[in-house]
């Protein structure tokens, strides 16, 4: 016989109550973490929805804007950078290829350009078809600096806060 059919029933409720408690026990720490976790997800999420940034941009060499957009994503922010950089290995170049690519690259900014800017009415269609080149292609360089800046605390902030 082996040793575990040598114990006693009561030997075995007592076991088997032990491991329910403990099973019981980790099964609430779980739904703790779950729940935290969880609340954690949706406030960094709401954070990320709330997270807007003014945008001051030139649509014209004397006359200043500014708008509200949020700050892109990290999908959105590479996309950007790697169409930045593309773009930057095609200008000068006046072959069919780099020129189509070229087209490509810079016929998607209207759609950036809508889906980062907050008010509704500025969509697809005002940033393709009511602003200058020029003025979008600002817009998207402006947001990127502006989104890099981060929201450090100045030096003086931090003196008052200090006092």
């Amino acid at each position: 016989m082996t040793a575990e059919s040598k114990m006693t029933k009561e030997e075995e409720d007592k076991r088997r109550e032990a491991l329910m408690e403990k099973d019981k026990n980790t099964k609430s720490v779980k739904k703790e973490d779950y729940i935290k976790q969880l609340a954690t997800r949706e406030r960094l999420e709401r954070d990320y929805k709330e997270d807007s940034l003014y945008v001051s941009f030139n649509s014209s060499p004397e006359t200043r804007r500014t708008i509200l957009a949020r700050k892109p994503n990290q999908e959105e922010f590479l996309k950007i950078l790697a169409l930045t950089i593309e773009a930057s290995r095609y200008e000068g170049k006046f072959d069919d290829k780099s020129l189509a690519r070229m087209s490509e690259i810079y016929g998607n900014l209207h759609k950036m350009a809508a889906s980062l800017s907050i008010d509704d009415r500025l969509d697809e269609e005002f940033w393709a078809k009511h602003v200058s080149f020029n003025t979008l292609q600002n817009f998207i360089t402006e947001l990127i600096t502006e989104s890099q800046k981060g929201t450090s605390v100045s030096e003086e902030d931090l003196k008052t806060f200090r006092e």
